[in-house]
């Protein structure tokens, strides 16, 4: 009998290893490539609910204190942005605006700046918004913004043909050619 070679043991390029670390349930997967090196592995995007939890987790995480320390019981990061954007919200149009240091703000003339302008009230106005959609969600549609949503699909725009003061149609004529008048010469063409 003779052997075709279909019967040939080829060795897998690639091998899979889950390790297991110390002190953990947690397998991770190691791929290793010819002549057992390491091979640089496929990463993926994480999943949507992985990163909202991490974040989440974040945010629930607490201030450092002054001395920075972490104890129990101390603001956590979203309550320390919660009340900054409280206290933005809240200002009075009639108090006046301090910088980091807390020195008051002057305008050009000298005369301190109060939340009446422009720029404070509209921030004021926009941390109000958020603070209202995070703490009672979004405002329910009226019934006009329902019916543009159900009909917000496609629009067909009809645009009629503009009066013409001359209704004729007149064709193209074909221009004569342009010869420069600089040159005193005729132009012949090979044929």
């Amino acid at each position: 009998m003779e052997d075709s070679g279909d019967n040939e043991v080829k060795t897998p390029t690639e091998t899979v290893e889950l390790v297991r670390h110390m002190g953990t349930d947690k397998l991770t997967k190691r791929v290793r490539g010819e002549g057992g090196k390491f091979k640089k592995q496929k990463t993926t995007m994480p999943k949507t609910l992985d990163v909202t939890r991490l974040l989440r987790n974040l945010l629930l995480q607490s201030v450092a204190g002054p001395d920075g320390k972490m104890r129990k019981g101390d603001k956590t990061r979203i309550r320390a942005m919660f009340d900054n954007i409280f206290e933005i919200a809240s200002m009075s149009p009639e108090q006046p605006v301090f910088d980091k240091f807390g020195n008051p703000i002057v305008d050009e003339n000298g005369k301190a700046v109060t939340a009446k302008d422009a720029k404070i009230a509209m921030a004021s106005v926009q941390a109000f918004k958020e603070l209202m959609s995070r703490a009672y969600g979004m405002p329910s549609k009226s019934d006009e913004e329902m019916d543009a949503l159900k009909t917000q699909g496609v629009k067909i725009v009809v645009i009629a043909p503009p009066n013409m003061m001359d209704k004729e149609v007149y064709e193209e004529k074909p221009k004569e050619k342009l010869v420069p008048a600089f040159i005193d010469a005729e132009i012949v063409t090979k044929s």
